[in-house]
Protein backbone atom coordinates (compact mmCIF):
# COMPACT_ATOMS: atom_id res chain seq x y z
CA UNK A 1 0.00 0.00 0.00
CA UNK A 2 2.95 2.19 1.23
CA UNK A 3 4.53 1.96 -2.47
CA UNK A 4 1.19 2.55 -4.51
CA UNK A 5 1.06 6.01 -2.30
CA UNK A 6 4.67 6.90 -3.22
CA UNK A 7 3.94 5.96 -6.40
CA UNK A 8 0.96 7.99 -6.71
CA UNK A 9 2.44 11.23 -5.23
CA UNK A 10 5.64 10.87 -7.56
CA UNK A 11 3.13 10.70 -10.37
CA UNK A 12 1.61 13.61 -9.12
CA UNK A 13 4.51 15.40 -9.00
CA UNK A 14 5.24 14.92 -12.19
CA UNK A 15 2.94 15.65 -13.52
CA UNK A 16 2.88 19.18 -11.73
CA UNK A 17 6.47 20.27 -12.88
CA UNK A 18 5.98 18.82 -16.53
CA UNK A 19 2.96 21.68 -16.79
CA UNK A 20 3.58 24.58 -18.63
CA UNK A 21 2.21 28.25 -18.49
CA UNK A 22 1.78 30.00 -22.18
CA UNK A 23 2.47 32.95 -20.40
CA UNK A 24 5.94 32.85 -19.20
CA UNK A 25 9.21 32.81 -21.89
CA UNK A 26 10.04 29.33 -21.08
CA UNK A 27 14.27 30.20 -21.15
CA UNK A 28 13.64 33.68 -19.39
CA UNK A 29 15.50 33.47 -15.80
CA UNK A 30 15.56 36.84 -14.22
CA UNK A 31 13.86 35.53 -11.31
CA UNK A 32 10.78 37.82 -11.33
CA UNK A 33 12.83 40.81 -12.42
CA UNK A 34 11.72 43.09 -15.59
CA UNK A 35 14.56 42.72 -18.52
CA UNK A 36 15.71 39.85 -20.61
CA UNK A 37 19.07 37.44 -20.33
CA UNK A 38 21.58 36.82 -23.07
CA UNK A 39 24.28 34.12 -22.57
CA UNK A 40 23.14 33.08 -18.85
CA UNK A 41 23.14 37.48 -18.08
CA UNK A 42 20.60 39.18 -16.80
CA UNK A 43 19.76 42.73 -17.60
CA UNK A 44 17.74 44.65 -15.83
CA UNK A 45 15.07 46.77 -17.70
CA UNK A 46 12.63 48.98 -14.95
CA UNK A 47 11.59 51.64 -17.49
CA UNK A 48 9.32 51.02 -20.09
CA UNK A 49 8.37 53.76 -22.97
CA UNK A 50 6.20 53.47 -25.80
CA UNK A 51 6.58 55.96 -28.43
CA UNK A 52 3.81 58.07 -30.62
CA UNK A 53 5.06 54.95 -33.11
CA UNK A 54 3.91 52.50 -31.15
CA UNK A 55 7.79 51.45 -30.43
CA UNK A 56 8.00 50.22 -27.37
CA UNK A 57 11.02 50.29 -25.39
CA UNK A 58 12.62 48.55 -22.20
CA UNK A 59 15.15 50.36 -20.31
CA UNK A 60 17.54 50.18 -17.55
CA UNK A 61 17.46 54.14 -17.33
CA UNK A 62 15.00 56.75 -17.47
CA UNK A 63 15.63 58.37 -20.88
CA UNK A 64 14.49 61.43 -22.48
CA UNK A 65 15.02 62.74 -26.51
CA UNK A 66 18.00 65.38 -24.38
CA UNK A 67 19.98 63.23 -22.52
CA UNK A 68 23.35 61.80 -22.97
CA UNK A 69 23.58 58.39 -20.88
CA UNK A 70 26.93 56.19 -20.79
CA UNK A 71 25.83 53.13 -20.07
CA UNK A 72 22.44 51.88 -21.02
CA UNK A 73 20.89 48.01 -21.59
CA UNK A 74 17.62 48.46 -23.95
CA UNK A 75 15.44 46.16 -25.56
CA UNK A 76 13.10 47.95 -28.55
CA UNK A 77 10.77 46.64 -30.69
CA UNK A 78 8.46 48.07 -33.79
CA UNK A 79 5.39 46.65 -34.41
CA UNK A 80 3.15 46.93 -37.83
CA UNK A 81 -0.65 49.18 -36.76
CA UNK A 82 -1.70 52.31 -35.31
CA UNK A 83 -2.31 50.23 -32.09
CA UNK A 84 -0.88 48.02 -29.31
CA UNK A 85 -3.18 45.46 -28.54
CA UNK A 86 -3.18 42.15 -26.67
CA UNK A 87 -1.28 39.15 -29.37
CA UNK A 88 1.68 37.74 -29.95
CA UNK A 89 3.64 40.03 -32.60
CA UNK A 90 5.79 37.72 -34.67
CA UNK A 91 9.43 38.41 -36.06
CA UNK A 92 9.25 39.06 -39.90
CA UNK A 93 5.60 40.01 -40.02
CA UNK A 94 4.02 42.30 -37.94
CA UNK A 95 7.11 42.80 -36.08
CA UNK A 96 9.11 44.77 -38.05
CA UNK A 97 12.17 45.83 -35.90
CA UNK A 98 13.70 44.12 -32.81
CA UNK A 99 16.92 45.62 -30.48
CA UNK A 100 18.44 44.53 -27.63
CA UNK A 101 21.68 46.19 -26.61
CA UNK A 102 23.47 45.84 -23.43
CA UNK A 103 26.25 48.78 -21.98
CA UNK A 104 25.22 51.15 -24.93
CA UNK A 105 24.71 54.83 -24.87
CA UNK A 106 21.74 56.76 -25.19
CA UNK A 107 22.51 59.90 -27.16
CA UNK A 108 19.49 61.99 -27.34
CA UNK A 109 17.07 59.30 -28.17
CA UNK A 110 19.44 56.81 -30.36
CA UNK A 111 21.24 53.50 -28.92
CA UNK A 112 24.95 53.84 -29.65
CA UNK A 113 28.06 51.18 -29.37
CA UNK A 114 27.44 49.13 -26.31
CA UNK A 115 26.93 45.31 -27.33
CA UNK A 116 24.26 44.29 -30.16
CA UNK A 117 22.90 41.18 -28.57
CA UNK A 118 19.41 41.38 -30.86
CA UNK A 119 18.87 42.92 -34.33
CA UNK A 120 17.01 42.15 -37.73
CA UNK A 121 20.41 40.54 -38.47
CA UNK A 122 20.99 38.62 -35.63
CA UNK A 123 17.27 37.63 -34.98
CA UNK A 124 16.11 33.49 -37.17
CA UNK A 125 12.87 33.86 -35.72
CA UNK A 126 10.85 34.90 -32.02
CA UNK A 127 8.14 36.73 -31.08
CA UNK A 128 7.36 39.58 -28.56
CA UNK A 129 3.46 39.46 -26.81
CA UNK A 130 1.20 41.42 -24.93
CA UNK A 131 -0.52 39.75 -22.54
CA UNK A 132 -2.02 43.01 -20.99
CA UNK A 133 -1.80 45.83 -21.73
CA UNK A 134 -4.51 49.04 -20.27
CA UNK A 135 -3.70 52.24 -22.05
CA UNK A 136 -6.10 54.51 -19.28
CA UNK A 137 -3.85 52.84 -16.04
CA UNK A 138 -0.52 52.80 -18.90
CA UNK A 139 0.39 49.47 -17.68
CA UNK A 140 1.43 46.22 -19.98
CA UNK A 141 2.74 43.18 -19.32
CA UNK A 142 4.87 41.75 -22.29
CA UNK A 143 7.46 38.62 -22.85
CA UNK A 144 9.72 37.92 -25.33
CA UNK A 145 11.65 35.44 -27.23
CA UNK A 146 13.88 35.36 -30.02
CA UNK A 147 16.33 32.58 -31.29
CA UNK A 148 19.54 34.21 -33.26
CA UNK A 149 21.27 32.65 -36.38
CA UNK A 150 24.31 31.83 -34.06
CA UNK A 151 21.38 29.52 -31.90
CA UNK A 152 21.52 31.32 -28.97
CA UNK A 153 18.11 32.64 -27.45
CA UNK A 154 17.51 36.26 -25.93
CA UNK A 155 14.16 36.26 -24.05
CA UNK A 156 12.96 38.75 -21.59
CA UNK A 157 10.10 39.80 -20.13
CA UNK A 158 8.22 43.52 -18.43
CA UNK A 159 5.60 43.49 -16.22
CA UNK A 160 4.42 47.50 -14.74
CA UNK A 161 4.03 50.51 -15.97
CA UNK A 162 5.06 52.45 -18.91
CA UNK A 163 5.53 55.94 -19.95
CA UNK A 164 4.49 57.90 -23.01
CA UNK A 165 7.54 58.85 -25.13
CA UNK A 166 7.96 61.54 -27.59
CA UNK A 167 11.19 60.42 -29.00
Amino acid sequence: MKSQLHLLLGLCFAICISCSDDDTVPNNSLAGENGFQFNNVAYITDNVYITQNNDIILSSRQVSEDLFIETIDIASFSVSGNTLIEKSYNFGEDLTRCLAVANGQWNKGNVEEGQNILNEDTALSGFMRILDIDPPRKEIEIIFEFQRTDGKLVAGSYVGTYQIADF
